[in-house]
């Protein structure tokens, strides 16, 4: 996968090209191979940091080599449209729909670098995507304390005031639906505290390359529309709720009717 040379137009209709024929057993072989390379890629990470002396590029190195290998050891590919949109401003709060446990991997790799992500505190104890968000840095949420949630967003302002974007799922765990389920305030707030945009991952067919429970992967092609930022000037704890219904409804326009195009914002 060259994410850098991904088309910026896309067919009306999904893409839906995956190969169903897939074998379990290749399945697991392309998933060990895949998660497997961030044990050399983390020593790689270690070592650039080091030459460097700088930890964020030991990290940036690890992000924007990964995800794309591991993507393509799957056999997914991204059809992305909109792509410079992701450059635009940063940093940025990056927000995407969430079906399943692949499209966080579809986003990650679009972003690329100097990111990290919010996660819910559970996924601290996944032996595979605990260890592998601890090392880029997430933030993990206690969604059940309310004090130790606050302290943990204030982990995230820190980050962002040193240029760090966020890639985060607003509506907080993958549904298992077609639709757009509930959007929740967190990623709006941390606009707001920040100052910063808002930029919209709507991912359409996440669902051919892998169902919301498990980690089963059928090679195919995800597509993806990139919005333009959205900025937070003006929006209050008055209008936010107004605000973010606009936003969801962004995503369910686009996934009515796919774009072609979309402008830089």
């Amino acid at each position: 996968v060259t994410l850098s040379k991904l088309p910026e137009a896309l067919p009306a209709e999904p893409a839906n090209s995956r190969d169903p024929g897939i074998t379990d057993l290749r399945r697991k072989v392309n998933l060990a191979a895949g998660f497997g390379s961030a044990l050399p890629l983390a020593a790689g990470a270690l070592g650039v940091g080091l030459v460097t002396r700088s930890r964020r590029r030991g990290l940036n190195f690890f992000s924007s080599t990964w995800t794309p290998l591991l993507l393509a050891t799957n056999g997914i590919r991204v059809n992305a449209v909109g792509q410079q949109n992701l450059t635009v401003q940063r940093p940025a709060v990056f927000v995407y729909n969430h079906r399943n446990q692949v499209d966080p991997f579809v986003a990650g790799a679009l972003v690329r670098d100097n990111w990290i992500a919010i996660a819910k505190k559970e996924l601290t104890r996944d032996p595979i995507f605990g260890t592998i968000l601890k090392l880029n840095d997430a933030v993990f949420l206690d969604r059940d304390d309310t004090t130790a949630a606050v302290e943990s967003l204030q982990q995230v302002e820190e980050r962002m005031n040193r240029g760090l974007s966020i890639l985060i799922a607003p509506e907080g765990t993958a549904h298992e639906t077609t639709t757009v389920g509930p959007f929740k305030k967190g990623a709006f707030r941390i606009a707001m505290a920040t100052g910063v945009p808002i930029v919209p991952i709507v991912i359409r067919n996440a669902d051919i390359i892998s169902p919301r429970k498990k980690l089963k992967v059928t090679p195919g092609t995800v597509d993806v529309a990139v919005l333009p930022p959205i900025p937070v000037d003006g929006w209050t704890r008055e209008n936010l709720a107004d605000h973010i219904a606009e936003v969801r409804q962004l995503y369910l326009d686009t996934l009515a009717e796919w774009p072609t195009e979309i402008p830089a914002g």
